[in-house]
């Protein structure tokens, strides 16, 4: 009988090959689901702000903590979802960019060293403003109920969903246990979604933002019983958009950052000395976000935070971050010290602590040169993005492009010159090989979609959030060829036992 027309051979030559694919697909699958994660940021690159202490050496009082504004729909450029926080906090703790890493469990991340704001890889930015009115020991909960956000959810959606779901790691039923809970929770998604959320312990409301703009600082403005219209800060932001809007039809993000995140009420623009104290962007503003989502490719790691660190925005320059792109460039981790240095430079002292218009406008000449800049070349990349990229194209076109303009920028700002050496543009790589497996290419429909009204506020209702289905097939995948492998290698055995 011939070798090759062996049945039993053909037999053993196919259940051998179903054995290698079952051991390899086993072997890929848990390094995936597994993955080997560098977790010693938790250590020396986070700060949790959870004692007694930090109570005490806080200065600022929880009426004047930060101020945040979100656009969306029509209003805003190119119908991407915007979302700004000024972060106010009246300590020594320099507000550095922090990277947070993936784990199997959660979402990577960037963000600032107190958790206030960020935005995670899966597009999703959240931000909060303390409410005090909403909880009588209001606490550091706050800052913690960011990073649970950050770090496991990816839609505004999901958000709502989980505060309402008591068994939800953001539910009412794990809330306190976070600390005390008092604050309103901006978030802006890959879809186009933006909502503030009012949330205490217990309660939470939601105002979705559609097609419209809307502002908020550290008053409860659609909490029963407590809310009140716009008034001090979150009324100068509303001041500010609407001026903006009354221009140019639309908000971009650039706007956001020059003339809301900064606004002083155009003092800088005089001749005469002047104060920020009680304005949106004030001596205790330490850090400012402004993130734009709403691209919902490649499952939302092409959207991008802008942040700007250090005493104050108004003399600061805002830098691009981005989840995906990893590790934030050394460049970008100094500018809060410098930040500092503008910022002493343009004080004239006096009894109350005044700024030189002059030097202000020469400090904002550069930082506006700067951040033009790198919002351009942003553009410019996610105009073209190919589709069927990896990961990895992905992964590292983002992080030559964060790398590059980020350390431009920083130059153009600390040198205060328009000669530093402009880097070469950053694009995506053309895909050689096309790929039928790949839907992150796919377009979502905004989850804000059906919603035609500019402000809805409602309580939560809503089922808890599935499982993710792809956990599910990928572990019934492994399931079935670990199956598969244990009965070639019987087969296999039983086989070679017959032949002989």
């Amino acid at each position: 009988m011939s070798t090759v027309n062996d049945p039993r051979k053909i037999v053993l030559v196919i259940l051998g090959a179903l054995l290698i694919l079952s051991v390899s697909t086993i072997i890929k699958s848990t390094a995936q689901l597994n993955p080997v994660v560098d977790m010693s940021w938790v250590n020396d690159a986070i700060q949790t702000l959870s004692t007694s202490e930090d109570a005490i050496t806080n200065t600022t009082l929880w009426e004047d903590e930060c101020s945040s504004v979100i656009v969306t729909g029509s209003a805003a450029k190119d119908g991407r979802a915007i979302l700004m926080k000024n972060r106010d906090w009246a300590d020594s703790r320099p507000n550095r960019p922090v990277y947070i890493p993936a784990t199997s469990s959660t979402y990577a991340f960037v963000g600032v060293y107190t958790n206030a704001m960020g935005i995670n890889e899966k597009g999703l930015a959240v931000m909060n403003t303390a409410m005090p009115a909403l909880e009588t020991e209001p606490g550091y909960g706050n800052l913690l109920l960011n990073q649970k956000i950050l770090e496991g959810y990816e839609s505004v959606e999901a958000v709502a969903v989980g505060l309402q779901d008591s068994r939800s790691d953001i539910g009412p039923g794990q809330r306190s246990s976070l600390g005390g809970i008092a604050t309103c929770v901006g978030v802006v998604d890959r879809f186009g979604a933006g909502a503030f959320f009012e949330i205490s312990n217990t309660k939470a409301y939601v105002q979705h933002i559609v097609d419209g703009y809307d502002t908020r600082a550290n008053h409860p403005r659609i909490f029963p019983g407590l809310a009140s219209g716009p008034s001090g800060r979150d009324q100068y932001l509303l001041d500010a958009l609407d001026a903006i809007y009354a221009k140019n039809g639309i908000i971009s993000w650039e706007d956001v950052m020059q003339g809301a995140s900064r606004y002083v009420r155009n003092k800088e623009l005089g001749s005469s000395c002047f104060s920020i104290d009680g304005e949106a962007c004030n001596p205790n503003t330490v850090s400012a976000m402004v993130a734009v989502s709403g691209d919902a490719r490649y499952d939302g790691k092409l959207n991008i935070m802008w942040g700007a660190y250090g005493y104050t925005p108004l003399v600061s320059v805002f830098v691009p971050s981005m989840a995906f792109a990893g590790a934030i460039p050394d460049s970008t981790n100094d500018l809060w010290s410098y930040t500092d240095d503008k910022y002493e430079s343009a004080q004239v002292l006096s009894e109350t602590i005044s700024l030189d218009p002059n030097r202000v406008r020469e400090v904002q000449k550069y930082s506006f040169f700067a951040e033009e800049y790198t919002i351009n070349e942003y553009e410019k990349l996610i105009s073209s993005v190919p589709i069927s990229l990896t990961d990895f194209q992905i992964q590292t076109t983002l992080t030559e492009f964060i790398a590059r303009t980020d350390d431009y920028a920083a130059e153009v700002f600390i040198e205060e010159s328009f000669n530093v050496e402009v880097p070469t543009s950053v694009s995506f790589p053309i895909p050689t090989i096309s790929t039928t497996t790949s839907t992150s290419t796919i377009i979502t429909t905004p989850i804000a979609s059906s919603i035609t009204t500019t402000s809805i506020t409602s309580t939560f209702t809503g089922e808890p959030i599935a499982s993710s289905t792809e956990n599910v097939h990928l572990s019934s995948l492994v399931t079935g060829l670990s199956i598969g492998g244990i009965i070639s290698i019987i087969m296999v055995l039983v086989l070679f036992k017959r032949n002989q």
